[in-house]
């Protein structure tokens, strides 16, 4: 920790003036109250009015670095580097300031998202839950399924399970199962169809 005088404070508000975030001695915010508290104690009009004047260049000292390192913190959201010369409690402020930015950024994007994009993500995620599915017996020939046939007027198809399955979720965004090899079940054509193509299930033809 280094020695602090009234010209310490001084030039630390003189070279705060420049755009960047100037080096401070080091420990200088705590130094700096140890200098307020041993000068009040003097309790001589001096020293108090020495005090009262370094006080008002400590406050502009430090909204000063603040403004830098608000919009430091907006550069390195941004994909700029860090700033340098950040004190300890300096950096405890920048790193909160960040994180603020970046949840901000994140949750304005989640809301201003295309509707047609979240509907695509959601149906690429049930395509890779049914892709985990594997069969776990032994499976019978795939029977051939024409189209017309999965079309049924409620929309559902009869199926035979072949193999366990745990709970999954269809393209439709609904949840189904788990399920176990010989359970008959009604699912809608698009999931039926996805466990024919599969080889998890087989047709009940009527």
């Amino acid at each position: 920790m280094e020695i602090i005088t009234y010209e310490t404070i001084r030039n630390a508000h003189r070279s705060e003036k420049d755009d960047e975030l100037q080096k401070l001695p080091d420990g200088f915010f705590e130094s700096v109250r140890s200098w307020f508290k041993h000068k009040e104690n003097m309790k001589d009009t001096t020293s108090l009015l020495e005090v009262e004047n370094a006080k008002k260049l400590l406050d502009k000292v430090i909204s000063r670095r603040e403004k830098k390192i608000v919009l430091s913190a907006l550069r390195t959201v941004r994909g700029d580097m860090p700033p340098v010369n950040l004190s300890n409690e300096e950096r405890v402020f920048f790193d909160k300031m960040v994180k603020i930015l970046k949840d901000f950024r994140n949750n304005m994007n989640e809301k201003f998202r295309n509707y047609d994009d979240i509907v695509e993500e959601k149906i690429n995620e049930a395509k890779s839950s049914m892709k985990d599915l594997k069969p776990q017996v032994e499976l019978k020939p795939e029977k051939i399924i024409e189209e017309q046939k999965l079309i049924k007027p409620n929309g559902k198809l009869m199926v035979k399970i072949l193999a366990d399955m745990p709970r999954f979720v269809g393209s439709n965004m609904q949840s189904y199962g788990p399920m176990k090899a010989g359970d008959v079940v009604s699912l809608p054509n698009e999931v039926c169809k996805i466990l024919l193509d599969r080889k998890v299930a087989e047709n009940i033809l009527e």
